[in-house]
């Protein structure tokens, strides 16, 4: 076995130190990240069977025990709240799928996941370079440390907004998705707040009054955080360079608009742990099949992301009423079909496939 040097303190980051220990890997360190980070505590986390299943399969406590499990997914439109359709979670999910979906803040993610030995919450300083002298494997977990290939036709792209409620919301228990006239809202609930994401094609500002008056609070509380162009965000060519492996956020984009994929990373780390322990005699050889297995997957979860982000912010109003057709006839009349398409994502099992 070699040693391992883990880079960020992102939940991915967490998910990976603690995989790499379950394999065996004792020599295991994990590093704060080599540049401070600024993401939100109080940002939600959507966490579909793929990454709850990991969670608790390497967590003291279980997931369940800080987050929030919805009852239901609903799409609504924003002006009138008119719900378009609705499909079940909770009991439902868990049979289906063999893991619960949980919503949980990042600062209860990461304190969850934190309480382990590997980890030292305030490391002396170093840079990449001296860290990867003192380790024979560098696993780097955050979007800081690579650089992500951009395409030059790029057309525009998408403004982030977000906002964080303290507030008891009547669709608490619901994943609600808002549609409106070019634009959506993402609504998710945690145990302690009503989380909002705003998705607005860019110089498309968003107007109060075409919301429903329950959106008040999340508008009260919008901030901007981040444009968001998926033409310029291309999953990287290669997850991994020989002495170092890359996870989640340092091969590939976070899809704003499609919040369960954000947590892809902790599948990777799962597959990298798994492809280290079966060569661990061969480093090379451990990373080539982690990317091969890895790779296709980012891919598809990025293309079903864009496809979807497409069709929630049709600015063509024919193009709008045919789409909420469309999802309200898939859910209501056949919602056993609509299941089925999204099965591959959230029966996708990385412990069963790579143990």
């Amino acid at each position: 076995m070699y040693s391992v040097a883990v880079i960020g303190q992102s939940p991915t980051a967490h998910i990976a130190a603690l995989a790499c220990r379950v394999a065996g890997f004792t020599e295991t360190k994990q590093f704060a990240v080599l540049n401070e980070s600024s993401a939100d505590e109080n940002a939600v986390h959507c966490l579909p069977a793929s990454a709850s299943r990991i969670i608790n399969a390497l967590s003291p406590s279980n997931i369940e025990s800080i987050g929030l499990c919805p009852d239901r997914e609903q799409v609504r439109l924003g002006r009138s709240a008119y719900l378009l359709s609705e499909l079940p979670l909770g009991n439902f999910y868990l049979e289906r799928y063999g893991a619960p979906l949980v919503n949980c803040t990042r600062k209860e993610l990461i304190e969850l996941l934190a309480q382990h030995e590997a980890f030292d919450p305030s490391p002396a300083k170093k840079s990449l370079q001296e860290i990867e002298a003192d380790y024979e494997l560098a696993i780097l977990c955050d979007a800081t440390q690579v650089e992500k290939p951009v395409q030059e036709d790029s057309v525009g792209g998408f403004d982030i907004y977000t906002a964080n409620v303290a507030e008891e919301h009547l669709l608490r228990n619901a994943n609600v998705t808002w549609m409106g006239k070019g634009q959506v809202i993402l609504q998710r609930s945690s145990q302690s707040q009503t989380h909002y994401t705003f998705i607005t094609h860019s110089q498309l500002p968003f107007e109060e009054a075409h919301w429903h008056g329950s959106l008040a609070p999340a508008f009260a509380n919008k901030n901007f955080t981040q444009t968001f162009d998926p033409q310029r965000h291309a999953i990287a060519e290669h997850f991994q360079d020989g002495r170092r492996a890359y996870i989640g956020d340092a091969c590939y984009a976070p899809q704003p608009n499609l919040l369960e994929s954000q947590n892809s990373g902790m599948e990777d780390a799962w597959v990298l742990s798994r492809m280290m322990e079966n060569y661990e005699e061969d480093i090379g050889d451990g990373l080539r099949e982690y990317e091969r297995f890895r790779r296709p997957r980012a891919l598809r979860v990025a293309k079903a992301s864009q496809q979807r982000l497409t069709s929630l912010t049709q600015k063509s109003t024919n193009s709008r009423f045919w789409g909420y057709v469309g999802q309200a006839l898939s859910t209501r009349f056949l919602p056993e079909i609509a299941m089925q398409k999204q099965d591959w994502f959230h029966q996708h099992n990385v412990i069963k496939g790579f143990r």
